[in-house]
Order: structure tokens, then C-alpha cells, then sequence
């Protein structure tokens, strides 16, 4: 059984290395952003029939005078892991939802995505990738498929990790109570 420190640990190992991803793809050469995407794929389950890719990439071959630009352009931070939540599911048995701001830092402080892993042959793999869905008005906060395993709408949290709330976004910081307030109440 996964602890839920673990699961944290899991997400927070994973945003690293998207974030040295992102950065790669605006300083590095394209054999060390393969090695980010390789390094990233470690952490994912690819469900069949659903492809999979890094939340970061980068046509290859540019000129480092292109990639120069670009990245004078960005303002890259890490992902923060806002909440992590445990849910009973009857197609994964245990399964995990990780709660990321966005990779900017105009969006850092706001939902970016909300990730899902499940115990695969014995270890924590993310399974699907969501986004928010913008056409529709939070709070609730909700969310789009966007690759991977496609989630039926979760119950209640069996249990939850409230690391840090979003401050971006209102509709955002009302959501994280809800879920919070909702796992005191099991």
C-alpha cells in the first residue's frame, strides 16, 4: 500500500523533471531535451489507444540564435503540487489525483492541470492528464481530458494532502476548500 507522503513524493519528483524539460527546451540541445522527454515517459502509463506525450517539447534542429529568443520571451517557474488526493475507483482500485498550477509564472499560482497515477506492476504511474475546461465557469473547477486514461468523475476523496492553495485564481482557491472540506467530512 502507498502512503500518501510517497504519492507526494511521486508527483514532486515528476514536476521536476518537467520543469528541467521546460528549461531544456529553451537552453539545451535537442539529445538533452530527448533525455528530459525519456526521463519524463518514466513517470507515465501509456493505456492502449491512449498516446502519451511530455507536457514540454520543441521542433528539433533549431538554431541555438532561435532558442535564444524564445527563451528571452519566457518566464518558466516549477509546477507547484497544490493538493494530492486519494480516491477509490472501480477500474484502478486506488487512485491518485495531483493538483499542479501552470508553468509560467503568469499561471503558476493557478490550476495548470490535474494529473492522475494509479499502482502499476507495483509502482506509481500517471495514467491521465487533464486540463481545465475554460468554457466552463468555476468553481467547481472543470476539467477537460487531455491524454491518457480517461477518468470517470471521482466520489469523495478517500483521503487528502493539502499542500498549498492556488491564490491565482478565486474560482481556483474555492475549489481547493470544497475538495478540503470534503475529505473532513469522511
Amino acid at each position: 500500500m502507498t502512503s500518501m507522503e510517497d504519492v507526494v513524493k511521486f508527483f514532486n519528483s515528476y514536476l521536476d523533471i518537467d520543469y528541467a524539460g521546460n528549461v531544456a527546451v529553451y537552453s539545451e540541445s535537442d539529445e538533452v531535451v530527448n533525455e528530459r522527454r525519456d526521463a519524463s515517459m518514466k513517470f507515465w502509463h501509456e493505456v492502449p489507444g491512449a498516446q502519451l506525450s511530455p507536457g514540454f517539447g520543441r521542433p528539433m534542429g533549431m538554431p541555438s540564435e532561435q532558442l535564444a529568443q524564445l527563451a528571452a520571451n519566457v518566464h518558466l517557474v516549477r509546477r507547484t503540487l497544490f493538493l494530492v488526493a486519494e480516491y477509490s475507483d472501480t477500474t484502478w482500485g486506488t487512485l491518485y489525483a495531483g493538483y499542479i498550477g501552470g508553468d509560467r509564472a503568469r499561471t503558476a499560482q493557478s490550476y495548470g492541470g490535474l494529473l492522475y497515477a494509479a499502482e502499476i506492476e507495483g509502482q506509481l504511474k500517471i495514467i491521465a492528464s487533464y486540463r481545465e475546461d475554460i468554457d466552463k465557469l468555476p468553481p467547481p473547477t472543470h476539467w477537460r481530458h487531455s491524454q491518457g486514461a480517461e477518468i470517470s468523475s471521482p466520489n469523495t476523496p478517500v483521503s487528502l494532502r493539502a499542500l498549498e492553495a492556488p491564490t491565482g485564481r478565486a474560482a481556483h482557491r474555492q475549489d481547493w476548500d470544497a475538495l478540503r472540506n470534503a475529505a473532513t467530512e469522511l
